[in-house]
């Protein structure tokens, strides 16, 4: 009996060996990984970096990190590139963190005051209301995520002046209101000054 309990019970040196090896592998597999992630993040901040500068580099929006992200869409929109910012806005909502969330929304509202403005400067209400409307949207988006926003707060305050919200309309199976107002408000009132 003796004999099978040596068979099955290695001996103390080989347990040490066997766990060194493990300790050695499991070391070398997480710095391995540690230096995939690392130049994963260098490559990234130096696309971030040439993006600051204003070199136009494109991002692949479904597979970029949400700084990447948030770097590309501050560079188109300083460009009034709207259009082609709101994919890396889509793609933030649905996995940045909430701080980066917020500024991309924020500096999207703001893209679409400055296009608005320009609009109405331009006579063409009818592309300025939708972008106003839009903008406050991006508006009461980052108020719900950061209620203590008040640079949010004051342009949409700005952005509610410009196009007000109208009272909304009933339906055939609501009942109507006892009171109708003699005058609704206009759409677009004028341009008030101090925007963003």
């Amino acid at each position: 009996m003796r004999k099978h309990l040596t068979n099955w019970v290695p001996p103390i040196g080989s347990f040490k060996a066997a766990t060194l090896w493990v300790v050695l592998v499991a070391g070398a597999t997480a710095f391995a990984v540690a230096g995939l992630l690392y130049i994963s993040k260098s490559q990234t901040n130096a696309v971030i970096d040439r993006l600051r500068v204003g070199a136009d580099v494109p991002v692949d929006a479904a597979s970029a990190p949400p700084a990447l992200l948030d770097a590309r869409a501050a560079f188109l929109l300083k460009r009034e590139r709207i259009e082609e910012a709101q994919p890396l806005l889509d793609q933030a909502a649905l996995r940045a963190d909430r701080a980066t969330l917020v500024r991309m929304l924020y500096n999207m509202a703001n893209a679409r005051m400055r296009a608005a403005v320009t609009a109405i400067e331009k006579g063409n209400l009818d592309k300025a209301i939708p972008l106003v409307t839009l903008a406050k949207s991006e508006y009461r988006t980052v108020l719900r995520l950061d209620p203590g926003d008040w640079d949010a707060k004051y342009n949409l305050d700005i952005a509610m002046r410009l196009v007000r919200d109208l009272p909304r309309a009933v339906g055939e199976d609501e009942e109507k209101p006892l009171e109708t107002p003699e005058k609704l408000w206009t759409d677009l009132p004028g341009v008030p000054k101090g925007l963003p």
